[in-house]
């Protein structure tokens, strides 16, 4: 949690999904790029997967399981009305995602899909698969493909 901060107290963990703030106080750099930063993590954390939230930017996924495969997701969040419980909903969803397919891929997008559900409501409110279903459904929809 950014209450602590210190996330290099996590060592060799299957996946780690801090924000960029988190990152950049953990390893004393305020300057460096995202890139310099996601390697630096990995040489210190040993981590396998790395699921780093940049807010409206989106995110930044490493992965060390495969190849070092990293890429970049925007945010998916459309309206953003409070972005408290963003984090817990990504990592919840993800993680599980993470578990059943191994695939942080999928993992990254069914997490931030969750992060963006949470953010288009007020307090800290459960996602529900509903709600992850509609979002789909609407990304399908705004992004036009026709399948």
């Amino acid at each position: 949690a950014s209450r602590c901060g210190e996330i290099m107290h996590f060592k060799k963990f299957d996946l780690i999904t801090p924000n960029e703030k988190e990152v950049r106080f953990s390893l004393a750099d305020q300057d460096s790029s995202i890139s310099e930063l996601t390697r630096e993590l990995s040489k210190l954390s040993g981590f396998k997967n790395l699921i780093l939230k940049l807010g409206e930017r989106g995110t930044v996924t490493v992965s060390k399981q495969n190849n070092s495969l990293s890429f970049a997701t925007p945010s998916f969040a459309k309206n953003v009305i409070d972005a408290v419980g963003a984090g817990d909903a990504l990592l919840a969803y993800a993680s599980l995602c993470l578990a059943s397919n191994n695939s942080i891929v999928s993992a990254n997008i069914l997490g931030s899909i969750a992060a963006a559900c949470e953010c288009e409501m007020e307090g800290n409110i459960s996602v529900k698969r509903s709600m992850i279903i509609d979002k789909i459904n609407d990304l399908e929809k705004s992004s036009k493909f026709n399948i």
